[in-house]
């Protein structure tokens, strides 16, 4: 009986030994990107805008592209705002094929896309000008993403899961 609780013991620790060193455990240590619908971003009195989590688990958000409203999907892993292409024509942006010269690698294998300046990106009551961001070529996403090129000017950002808190 001793013997059988012992090797059960070292199977249990080896198994956890591997998991550690593959990382596995990394899956449930690092934040999940959490989908957030918010049409109707809550401001707070300091200017915040406050996001609640949505049924799909990833924050969204309604923004304005100078003036222009565009449904963006947070995204603290993407280094720039994206846009897709469909965006891009609807906000008058149109790049030529030698315009697509920036090189992405995804996820989803490798990218090129048209780096180009936005005027200005508003959500809520913050207003962020000259925001670098990328235009996907057509058929490569159909999602905009709201990236660190915009998220990284705030006065900060906060997530527990289930709320997010952008600060102006």
């Amino acid at each position: 009986m001793l013997m059988r609780f012992i090797l059960l013991a070292a199977l249990v620790m080896l198994a956890v030994g591997v998991a550690a060193q593959t990382g596995f455990f990394e899956l449930f240590a690092t934040p999940m990107a959490v989908n957030v619908i918010a049409t109707n971003p809550r401001p707070t009195p300091s200017g915040s805008v406050v996001l609640d989590a949505g049924p799909g688990g990833h924050f969204f958000v309604d923004a304005a592209v100078s003036g222009r409203s565009v449904r963006f999907m947070v995204d603290t892993g993407a280094s720039l705002v994206v846009l897709s292409a469909e965006t891009a024509r609807r906000l008058d942006i149109r790049p030529t094929a030698a315009d697509f010269s920036g090189v992405s690698r995804t996820a989803n294998g490798t990218v090129r896309f048209a780096p180009v300046r936005l005027a200005d990106i508003r959500v809520g009551a913050i207003r962020i000008t000259g925001v670098d961001a990328a235009v996907l070529p057509d058929g490569a996403s159909d999602t905009d993403l709201l990236g660190m090129s915009f998220l990284s000017r705030l006065g900060g950002f906060r997530s527990d899961g289930r709320t997010m808190v952008l600060a102006p």
